[in-house]
């Protein structure tokens, strides 16, 4: 089987290349700056902006399967560019899910939790959709046009993403260490809740998805433990023996800036765990994997 993996140097896309890089498989990464990949997959170094590099690069691999794991993620910088963040993360997905209808490739895309608006908690997939932020729109965007263009796709939903990042920067713990060793002390909500999965853990689903084409629709995949962020928070400040002195209890609420915070984004992912063997990591086994950023 031939894969072609957008964002593949990325938190999610790497732990993806790993785990592919472990079957008998000719993988195709993306990246935009070049990055280390595991051993056996093929970097290209292609700009998704544009959409020439794109399809050029997709009618000379003619994949198998396209797994998009390429979006701009962080909401703050898709309110500073939301012209790069609708092509990346409305626009890329779109033309994939189209160029995989048109080949009869597999394809799956991921989505976020922020399509709500954290009101409620324990959403479902049919559950209604309310973004709050730019980011939510266009993912909300995202999942529409695909399931358009592709309809017998995979669309995921996922939630806060626990991993070791290549830059050492982008995921939960990374952010944090980042503060803590400049002794700036965090502020951690006690009123606002997610359910926390690890990288590695969706790569292991992604992997059972692509060798199972019958499984196909919308789902949620999130971890098995449901944490504020204060608990989330403390527990890992004290796997990275972090003095619990720079951890802030608070809540969002308190806080005029975070008022439009979505405050309950947990997911409900019976349904997708009711067709397939992987089960959700709990959050300790998702805190062993841990490590701290290379220079540290």
């Amino acid at each position: 089987m031939t894969i072609f993996l957008t964002g593949a140097s990325g938190l999610l896309g790497n732990a993806l290349a790993h785990t592919f890089a472990g079957n008998p498989w000719q993988v195709h990464g993306t990246s935009h700056h070049r990055r280390p990949l595991a051993k056996g997959i093929r970097l290209h170094l292609v700009d998704l902006t544009q959409p020439g590099e794109l399809n050029k690069l997709l009618q000379a691999i003619k994949p198998d399967a396209i797994v998009n794991a390429a979006s701009l993620s962080v909401p703050a910088d898709c309110e500073k560019d939301p012209q790069r963040s609708k092509v990346l993360n409305i626009t890329l997905p779109t033309a994939l899910a189209r160029f995989a209808t048109d080949q009869g490739s597999d394809f799956i895309h991921f989505s976020t939790d922020m399509v709500f608006d954290g009101k409620e908690g324990n959403y479902l997939t049919d559950s209604s959709t309310n973004p709050t932020n730019l980011y939510g729109e266009h993912k909300l965007e995202s999942e529409i046009q695909v399931r358009k263009e592709a309809p017998n796709s995979r669309i995921i939903r996922l939630p806060l993403l626990m991993g070791n990042s290549l830059s050492g920067t982008r995921s939960v713990h990374e952010a944090l260490w980042n503060n803590w060793n400049q002794n700036k002390a965090t502020p951690l909500f006690e009123d606002e809740w997610r359910n926390p999965v690890s990288v590695s853990n969706v790569a292991a689903l992604v992997e059972e998805l692509l060798e199972n084409r019958n499984i196909g629709g919308l789902f949620h995949w999130a971890g098995r433990d449901r944490l504020n962020r204060w608990e989330l928070g403390l527990r890992i400040a004290q796997k990275l023996n972090v003095p619990l002195d720079l951890l802030q209890r608070t809540l969002a609420g308190n806080l005029p800036q975070f008022k439009d915070r979505p405050l309950n984004l947990t997911l409900d992912s019976s349904k997708l765990k009711a067709l397939v063997q992987t089960e959700p990591a709990p959050f300790e086994n998702q805190l062993e994997e841990l490590v701290l950023p290379v220079g540290y």
